[in-house]
């Protein structure tokens, strides 16, 4: 699993697993959200997105629903 710190004000890390097409996201506030049957290619689009919050507002919210996982 793959896993990236951000601490940008809206994300704190991610983690990715690739086997498992899970995207997991933790928010600075404590939240954590579990993506299923993540693209790869979406993934590394938020990684290199220069505005990641727009990003995963509007390519991986909308095409991957999350699970709120209650931390």
């Amino acid at each position: 699993m793959e896993q990236t710190t951000i601490r940008d004000g809206y994300f704190d890390h991610l983690k990715f697993d690739d086997s498992n097409k899970q995207l997991h996201v933790r928010f600075s506030s404590g939240k954590y959200f579990l993506h299923y049957e993540v693209n790869k290619f979406d993934y590394i689009g938020l990684l290199s997105s220069s505005q990641m919050r727009r990003y995963y507002e509007d390519t991986i919210l909308k095409k991957y629903p999350p699970e709120d996982m209650k931390n």
